[in-house]
C-alpha cells in the first residue's frame, strides 16, 4: 500500500541511495556521497547500521542468495583500485576476499593515488572534484592537467578503475574529473542545477574548478587542457568561448557544439536542452551554443575536434561547423585540428584497438600542447 507506506530508511541529506539487497539479517543498501564516496549500510531490527568498507571506494555492487540466507557479497572499486569481491560476515563484521577470478597486478600504477576535493563555485555551491596522479609529483604549478567533465542527463562520473586515466597520470600528468551541475552526483537537484535555463552552471563550474587548481598550484594556465564528449561538448565548448584565456588546449570529442540546430537532427533532444519553437527556450539554447559564441579576432586555445560520419546521436556537421568557424575567426597561432572517423559512430561499438587509438590521439595532442617533452614534434 504505497499511499500508507512505512519509511524504513529516510532519504539522507548528503547521500543518494543506489542499490539494496534483502537477506535474513535485514536490508543491505549502498549510497554515494557527492557521487564519489560509496557507503554500505545494514538496516536491521529498526536500526540503521553503517558498515566500514575494506578500503575507500567509489562504487559498490551487491550480490546475495536471497531473503532466506545471510550470504552477502560486495564488490568494491575506485579510481585507483580494481574491482575486488568480498563476502561479508555480519556476525564478526568482517570481510573475506572471494574473487571469482585472480586479481590482475598493475605494478606500473602502484604509485597512482586518487584524491577527492570540494570546490566552492562562484555562487557558493560545492562542486566535487576528483584528482588522479602519481603521489611523487610536486605541486609546483608545472604539472600537465587534463580536466574531463560532462554535466547532462543526470549522468554521474562515479569512480571506477579507469586505466585510461591512470595512463595519463603515469606520464606525469594530473587527471581531474569535474563533477559539474547537470550530472547526477548529488541527485535530481544536481541534474536540474545544469538543465535548460540553469545550464550555464555546467561550464561555469568547470571554469571555477580549473581556477581553483591553478590557485592551489596544481598547475598553471599554460598547462591546462579540458576534455568533453557528446553533451560534454556544451560544457567544454562554452567554457572555452567564455574564458579562452584560461585553457591551453580543448578536446571536443563528438561534441554537441551547435545545440540551436540539434532539433533537426535524428537524435533531437528538446526535452533535455529545449526547443527553438519556444521563444524562452530558444534563448536558452542560444546561450549554450558554442558555435554562436565564437567571436572574430579572439585568441582561442589549441583545439582538437572529432566527429563520426556514422554518428546518429551527434550529427557530424555539428563538430565540423564548429571547427570551420573557429578556424575562420581564431587569431592565435595555436593549432585547430579536426578528425573525422569514417568507420565508427558515437564512440561505442568500435574495436578495442580503435578505442585506444582514439584515446592516444587525445592524450598525445594534450601532452603536445601542454609542453610534455616526450610529445613534442621532432625534426627529421
Amino acid at each position: 500500500d504505497f499511499k500508507n507506506a512505512i519509511v524504513l530508511v529516510p532519504e539522507k541529506k548528503h547521500e543518494i541511495i543506489k542499490s539494496f539487497r534483502i537477506t535474513k539479517d535485514g536490508i543491505y543498501y549502498t549510497t554515494t556521497k557527492n557521487g564519489i564516496e560509496a557507503k554500505l549500510y545494514l538496516y536491521s531490527h529498526g536500526k540503521d547500521n553503517y558498515i566500514k568498507l575494506p578500503y575507500p571506494s567509489g562504487n559498490i555492487d551487491l550480490e546475495s542468495k536471497g531473503e532466506n540466507y545471510s550470504d552477502i557479497w560486495i564488490t568494491c572499486s575506485g579510481w585507483a583500485n580494481d574491482r575486488q569481491r568480498f563476502k561479508y560476515d555480519p556476525k564478526n563484521k568482517s570481510f573475506k576476499p572471494e574473487n571469482l577470478v585472480p586479481l590482475i597486478e598493475y605494478p606500473e600504477f602502484r604509485d597512482i593515488i586518487a584524491k577527492e576535493l570540494i570546490v566552492k563555485a562562484r555562487d557558493g555551491e560545492e562542486i566535487p572534484l576528483s584528482l588522479i596522479y602519481n603521489k611523487n609529483i610536486k605541486m609546483n604549478g608545472k604539472n600537465p592537467l587534463l580536466v574531463e567533465s560532462y554535466g547532462s542527463y543526470g549522468v554521474s562520473y562515479n569512480p571506477y578503475f579507469a586505466k585510461s586515466y591512470l595512463l595519463w597520470a603515469n606520464q606525469g600528468g594530473i587527471m581531474a574529473i569535474a563533477h559539474v551541475r547537470g550530472g547526477g552526483e548529488k541527485g535530481e537537484k544536481w541534474r536540474l542545477g545544469g538543465y535548460k535555463e540553469t545550464k550555464p552552471n555546467s561550464w561555469k563550474d568547470l571554469i571555477d574548478c580549473t581556477e581553483y587548481l591553478i590557485k592551489e598550484n596544481y598547475t598553471s594556465k599554460d598547462k591546462v587542457a579540458i576534455w568533453g564528449g557528446s553533451a560534454g561538448g556544451i560544457t567544454v565548448g562554452r567554457a572555452m568561448t567564455e574564458r579562452p584565456d584560461l585553457f591551453k588546449a580543448v578536446i571536443a570529442e563528438v561534441g554537441v557544439m551547435n545545440p540551436l540546430r540539434d532539433e533537426v537532427t535524428p537524435n533531437a533532444q528538446p526535452k533535455e536542452f529545449g526547443t527553438v519553437k519556444d521563444p524562452k527556450e530558444f534563448k536558452i539554447l542560444l546561450e549554450m551554443d558554442s558555435y554562436h559564441h565564437i567571436k572574430k579576432g579572439v585568441k582561442y586555445p589549441a583545439t582538437y575536434i572529432t566527429g563520426g560520419i556514422n554518428d546518429d546521436r551527434v550529427i557530424v556537421w555539428e563538430p565540423v561547423k564548429f571547427a570551420a568557424k573557429l578556424m575562420a575567426n581564431n587569431s592565435s597561432s595555436d593549432p585547430i585540428l579536426l578528425k573525422i572517423d569514417f568507420d565508427g559512430g558515437h564512440g561505442a561499438n568500435i574495436p578495442t584497438n580503435q578505442f585506444y587509438s582514439n584515446l592516444s590521439d587525445i592524450f598525445a595532442f594534450a601532452f603536445w600542447q601542454l609542453g610534455h617533452p616526450d610529445y613534442q614534434p621532432k625534426e627529421n
